[in-house]
């Protein structure tokens, strides 16, 4: 190896990228990144003087055929330590046998979702879980909700009404999507410092995504986060909201035609504590206007006003 090629590895080894610079030149979260070298080995960045972990030119360079790699359908757990010849062998052989059309390889968010519903449509269970994680490797919370999981729910939604789903794979792609969202909170402890947030429906809604991707958006933004899930009643929430002082309490409601909404609804208004700001969100919230502006709530309008709102 001549002077000149040792001084340009040299130059691509030097530890000189922060974890948001490295966010920004391989379009992959700095939660990914941190997951990808913690969890599976796949890169070993260098500290600075004062703990900071800094990246090189070689690390950056790996993540992006590592990502390729994911893209491509394989589980990061799977390449995580192939080095990049055989990475490079992996982008080869895909090009060869490429058959996708160019609008669909340039959105693999699509080409995920399609995955996961051919997966569900043969009722394989296994090859549908792996997709959706596959996914969950690669890209933050955000982007799985906005781009994968709330495009699916409603596709599901579809197909069943359609009856081009049966009841049986309504309920595995469902639980599989559930599942998936549920373990993305392990990645998001609170802060001891983290104010509370309470998300329930209640009595009577059993619509569950809502609020559960809504508690996984508040975990993201590094709030403290109690989960009570669907047909709560109305003193059990308030009973939670006081037990954790909780800053904010979610109220989700979609079902049009349970008659005990509003009474649920009254009975949080008048009792929840007066530090405990009500946010309230779904298909249904709006036929309660004038309980919402009584009680001074926040009517919530979808997904990317409650992110704007918890960022706040």
């Amino acid at each position: 190896m001549t002077d000149q090629e040792l001084s340009s590895n040299s130059f691509l080894d030097t530890p000189k990228y922060r974890i948001g610079a490295v966010s920004r030149l391989t379009g992959l979260s700095s939660d990914v990144v941190r997951v990808w070298e913690r969890r599976y080995k796949a890169i070993n960045p260098q500290r600075s003087d004062g703990g900071s972990r800094l990246y090189s030119d070689t690390d950056i360079a790996r993540l992006r055929k590592l990502r390729q790699a994911v893209e491509l359908g394989h589980a990061i757990g799977q390449v995580a330590k192939l080095p990049d010849q055989e990475l490079d062998t992996l982008a080869g052989k895909h090009r060869a046998t490429l058959t996708i059309s160019a609008p669909e390889a340039n959105d693999p968010h699509k080409v995920t979702r399609e995955r996961f519903l051919e997966a569900i449509t043969r009722m394989d269970v296994i090859a549908a879980d792996e997709e959706i994680h596959r996914a969950a490797t690669l890209y933050p919370p955000r982007v799985i909700v906005k781009n994968i999981v709330s495009p699916l729910l409603e596709e599901i939604g579809e197909r069943w009404a359609h009856q081009d789903f049966g009841i049986a794979q309504e309920h595995v792609a469902t639980y599989l999507i559930r599942n998936l969202l549920s373990s993305l909170f392990r990645l998001y402890p609170p802060d001891e410092a983290a104010e509370t947030i309470v998300l329930a429906t209640p009595s009577g809604e059993r619509h569950e995504f809502g609020i559960l991707i809504g508690a996984l958006i508040a975990a993201t933004r590094g709030w403290r986060v109690v989960y009570l899930g669907v047909d709560l009643p109305a003193q059990e929430i308030i009973r939670t909201a006081k037990l954790t002082k909780a800053r904010v309490l979610v109220l989700s409601i979609i079902a049009q035609e349970n008659s005990q909404t509003a009474e649920e609804l009254k009975t949080i208004a008048d009792q929840v504590p007066a530090y405990t700001r009500v946010w309230i969100a779904g298909a249904d919230a709006q036929n309660h206007r004038a309980l919402i502006e009584t009680a001074n709530w926040i009517l919530v309008r979808d997904f990317e006003d409650l992110d704007d709102r918890l960022k706040r």
